[in-house]
């Protein structure tokens, strides 16, 4: 059974753990970025079975216009069981006056839609520096 959390922030470890079993290309390697990130970021829901942490969404959100999802992991042994959706459900169920928007990762592309996620046309991105992909990865990005 899994149960969704958000009164709780993982040490980064289970995280980083999580974000390679995904696979999530975050900068893992580099526990500073990856705290940063968390401390940036006003949006923390977890997936949990048990103690073992199996999902986790981290968003940036006003409350007021605009929530954006800046990850979405789950772990490969809970993919295709309704976590991903369930923490989805969950972000916009806590911010029903905002439009809630997310990049998607290439290796998930096809997931939103097939979720009833609109694919928008109307966005523009600066694109962050290539950051090393760790060796921990189980394969590397496509």
């Amino acid at each position: 059974m899994v149960t969704l959390r958000s009164d709780v922030r993982p040490p980064l470890e289970p995280i980083a753990e999580l974000y390679c079993a995904a696979p999530l290309y975050r900068p893992i390697d580099n526990l500073d970025r990856m705290r940063r990130m968390f401390d940036g970021s006003n949006i923390v829901l977890t997936a949990w079975e048990g103690e073992r942490l199996v999902g986790l969404l981290r968003g940036i959100t006003d409350g007021a216009y605009t929530t954006y999802v800046c990850d979405l992991a789950v772990h490969p042994d809970h993919q295709k069981a309704g976590v991903g959706r369930a923490l989805l459900d969950r972000v916009v169920e806590l911010y029903p006056d905002t439009g809630v928007v997310l990049q998607a990762a290439r290796t998930a592309a096809d997931y939103y839609a097939h979720i009833g996620w609109q694919k928008v046309d109307n966005a523009w991105s600066q694109p962050r520096p290539r950051f090393p992909i760790s060796l921990r990865y189980a394969q590397p990005p496509s």
